[in-house]
């Protein structure tokens, strides 16, 4: 699918408006509800072309990372709640795949061969999540996890390219999926990495040497109290139940201070609150090789898998 045909079709199915004014050049009337989303902008010009582009200085060009591609890509994400998305790739197919199965596998020893080749499908689910630091203050986020099923594991480099991902909302391939995915396994991997992640970057935020500065200023000032009460205990003249108000007023000091310090301990450690918003099922061809190694006599067998969309092999982990 070109460029310009996924921005016509998101923006139409968003209620919008598309009017092609000219080759690789077109005007777009953007439904109020998503005008934030292009800086209050209700009327946009797109051009899809460099040289168009030129032409017409008032049109915003639009390519991988431009903004309103971005933009558009994040309102999809974020509207949607459970969406299946069938990826569409220039061609499916390994130059020389031999030498550079043999170059993927190159800390390997003995001799490796290629006993079958065929076209499959990959499935990544996506879980878009809402996360929130609670401290003093709530801090909001939102953030992704994608999940290769074929490992049940998190695919930092497919998030990082799922710009380059053109899509169809129909399937394109008729390719098998050679592994039954296992969603429960998918997102309890994906809850447990956001849960952990978002720990660090609440971790990452804690200014030790300022913990530390209030903790001994309130040790201090709850100690000088103390020292001040114990005084008056300790002089003489002093009747047993006046003794006995001084020294429930030093428990009543103590607790105000242990109350303070669990307040700055709570402050500064906070908690974090991760919550799942939707779910995206990417289906995307790949390559599959069955390789066959040899090595003193002995033979094994593997699975490897050439992914178009980030130009690079996979095995599952059982075959590392």
């Amino acid at each position: 699918m070109q460029l310009q045909q996924f921005v016509t079709d998101t923006i139409e199915t968003l209620g919008g408006m598309v009017m092609p004014v000219e080759y690789a050049l077109c005007d777009v009337l953007i439904p109020e509800a998503y005008t934030v989303y292009f800086q209050n902008k209700t009327e946009l010009k797109l051009s899809f072309d460099y040289e168009v582009a030129q032409e017409n200085p008032d049109s915003e060009f639009v390519t991988f990372g431009s903004y309103v591609l971005e933009q558009l890509l994040t309102l999809v994400h974020e509207q949607a709640k459970s969406t299946l998305r069938y990826a569409e790739v220039d061609r499916l197919e390994l130059g020389n795949p031999q030498k550079k199965i043999k170059a993927y596998l190159q800390d390997e020893q003995g001799k490796t061969a290629i006993e079958s080749e065929r076209s499959v499908i990959g499935v990544w689910v996506v879980f878009q999540y809402h996360t929130a630091l609670v401290t003093d203050e709530k801090l909001e986020n939102k953030d992704q996890v994608w999940i290769n099923t074929l490992t049940n594991e998190v695919d930092p480099v497919m998030k990082e390219k799922q710009d380059y991902i053109m899509y169809q909302q129909q399937a394109v391939y008729t390719y098998p999926v050679p592994v039954k995915p296992d969603m429960e396994t998918a997102l309890r991997e994906a809850t447990s990495y956001m849960t952990e992640k978002s720990n660090q970057e609440k971790d990452a935020q804690v200014d030790e040497h300022r913990i530390a500065t209030d903790i001994d200023r309130i040790n201090h000032y709850y100690d000088a109290l103390v020292a001040e009460n114990d005084k008056r205990a300790n002089r003489k003249g002093q009747s047993e139940a006046k003794r006995e108000e001084i020294r429930a007023k030093t428990e009543t000091i103590k607790l105000e201070r242990d109350k303070q310090l669990e307040e700055i301990y709570n402050k500064a450690n906070g908690t974090v609150e991760v919550s799942l918003e939707n779910a995206i099922i990417y289906f995307v061809p790949l390559l599959e090789y069955a390789i066959s190694r040899e090595f003193r006599g002995n033979q094994s067998h593997l699975m490897l898998y050439f992914n178009p969309v980030t130009k690079a092999f996979f095995k599952k982990p059982d075959e590392v």
